[in-house]
């Protein structure tokens, strides 16, 4: 469903519908498809409490997977940093760092070596417009010469072709349409592709190493029809991919690139019915195939998910469904 803001009139209301993103990084290797992967909870010591709509993403400088904020239960907006070494959660306690959100954005900046985020919801239901960078210890705001307009529930992606970082639509309060802004680790650029897909909020992107193209996969459109639609970026242009095999249409799943077998994993999301899934999909840069489902987590959206490249496994955390929100950890190796 697509929320506005504008015409929103209870906080509650709006907690107990809307999903949310987590934003996804690669780490190249060389892929190895002689085992099949399966799900497997892990149970750390410590662990973040349960949230819908973090960010987190592999931080490939300090070698740890970075899980920031999200939305906790009775409408309580966090702003915690938390760092997964394969083997347990701990909490980071930076001099600075940014304000409670979720629905925010974050990849990883393979150029400047650190993580970028932008934007989300605040607990005043604003949303948000700044830029952050994590240097692996301490958060600073960044000030760029240009800016996004603010929104929420976008997708961003490391370009390692292109050595920048490529942001796509999400939710804003004005929009004439579909916007794509490249980072380049001090300033913001709108791209003006002759294609592009459609506005929309809650899809998914990863960047496809072996391939060499940002990938993105469906998302709310404006009208609110849920999309089933793949799209490459290329660097300078989007084009439409019509894959023989495809997900079911979905808004806010999780999308990662997993190094080690050199594929697009795409986890989860809420049907145009607003109910949960937990299927797993495989891109192969060419076609999309169902991976069977060994240990899988509940169905769920609004989850965080990124690859570790130190452990050589997907990470995934939180999300919601009809019966909650969860607080819980999986790897998919």
């Amino acid at each position: 469903m697509r929320i506005r803001f504008f015409t929103i009139s209870s906080l509650l209301l709006m907690l107990g519908s809307l999903p949310g993103l987590a934003q996804l990084l690669f780490s190249p290797a060389t892929p190895d498809n002689s085992t099949t992967p399966k799900w497997t909870e892990v149970f750390p010591e410590t662990n973040p409490s349960a949230r819908i709509s973090p960010a987190m993403v592999y931080d490939a400088a300090a070698g740890k997977v970075v899980l920031f904020a999200g939305l906790g239960p009775d409408a309580n907006f966090l702003s915690g940093t938390f760092l997964w070494n394969g083997h347990n959660w701990t909490q980071e306690h930076p001099a600075t760092h940014p304000s409670p959100r979720y629905l925010h954005s974050m990849a990883y900046d393979g150029g400047a070596k650190n993580v970028v985020l932008f934007g989300g919801l605040g607990p005043t239901l604003n949303l948000l417009g700044d830029t952050w960078v994590w240097n692996g210890s301490n958060w600073k705001q960044e000030h760029p010469k240009n800016v996004p307009p603010a929104r929420i529930a976008s997708a961003m992606a490391y370009d390692s072709s292109d050595n920048k970082v490529v942001m796509f639509s999400g939710q804003q309060m004005l929009k004439a349409g579909p916007d794509t802004w490249v980072w380049n680790g001090s300033n913001w650029t709108q791209e003006h592709p002759s294609e592009t897909p459609s506005d929309r909020e809650g899809h998914a992107m990863a960047y496809d190493t072996a391939k060499g193209n940002v990938v993105l996969f469906g998302g709310i459109a404006a009208d609110g029809t849920v999309e089933s639609d793949t799209w490459l970026w290329n660097g300078s242009n989007w084009s439409l991919f019509k894959p023989a095999h495809s997900p079911s249409p979905r808004s806010f799943h999780t999308m990662a690139y997993d190094s080690v077998r050199g594929k697009v994993v795409l986890f989860g999301g809420a049907d145009p019915n607003n109910n949960p899934l937990n299927d797993t999909w495989v891109w192969n840069g060419s076609d999309w195939t169902e991976e069977p489902n060994t240990g899988q987590p509940a169905p769920r959206f609004s989850q965080a998910m990124t690859y570790d490249s130190s452990h050589g496994e997907l990470v995934l955390f939180g999300g919601q469904n009809k019966q909650g929100y969860f607080g819980d950890t999986f790897v998919w190796k």
